[in-house]
């Protein structure tokens, strides 16, 4: 029950951080699969939370990252690199660590729609150390 309180909390404190900024909401397919949350904080940076589902962990999971964006790196494409801790909890087991998100970001002309191409090696480190790889393709709606 502790961990679950602490990974509320955790989400709490996230969301409050996000919804303080211009925002994009919109989907991610991949490991994890489920909602994501995209808040501008410059033109140049923004904060990401995933609320999605892992099929590989079999857990629910929260993926929150701060990225940076050098813009129009290949054409209209830009890449995103950043960040970022991810938290799931499995029966009774918290499961923490550290990522490193990524990514490819495409602004589809003249709408308010995004795609993107991720991936994100990381660190678990609880309740075991090891290797994590995560990431996956997304579509975001900017507000």
């Amino acid at each position: 029950m502790k961990k679950i309180v602490v990974s509320l909390f955790a989400l709490m404190v996230l969301t409050a951080v996000v919804f303080s900024a211009p925002l994009g909401l919109g989907v991610k397919v991949g490991e994890p699969t489920g909602l994501y949350i995209r808040s501008y904080t410059s033109s140049t940076s923004f904060a990401g939370i995933t609320a999605a589902w892992s099929f590989t962990n079999d857990n629910f999971t929260i993926q929150a990252d701060f990225n940076g964006v050098s813009p129009n790196l290949f054409g209209d494409i830009d890449f995103s690199y950043g960040g970022g801790i991810h938290l799931g909890v499995k029966d009774d087991d918290l499961n923490l660590g550290i990522r490193f998100p990524l990514a490819l970001n495409y602004a589809i002309p003249e709408t308010p729609l995004i795609t993107f191409l991720e991936i994100a090696p990381g660190f678990s480190f609880a309740p075991e150390t090891n290797f994590d790889l995560s990431g996956g393709l997304g579509l975001v709606y900017s507000f």
